[in-house]
């Protein structure tokens, strides 16, 4: 119960603050981003599918 009355509130302030709101666009914008960039470079998914098939060859 006293989770829902934390969101609640939560999303109370964030709907009443338009910085709040702002800083909030910015964050997802920026998560959005760094998941799937605009131009050609590779994913978030790619890069760390690269990670993990450089840490599994460097063991071997």
């Amino acid at each position: 119960m006293l989770k829902i009355l934390v969101g609640v509130g939560l999303g109370f302030l964030l709907f009443t603050n338009p910085e709040a709101r702002q800083i909030t666009a910015d964050l997802l914008r920026a998560t959005a981003s760094a998941i799937a960039p605009e131009q050609d470079d590779k994913t978030f998914q790619d890069r760390v599918k690269d990670a993990v098939v450089e840490k599994i060859m460097e063991e071997q």
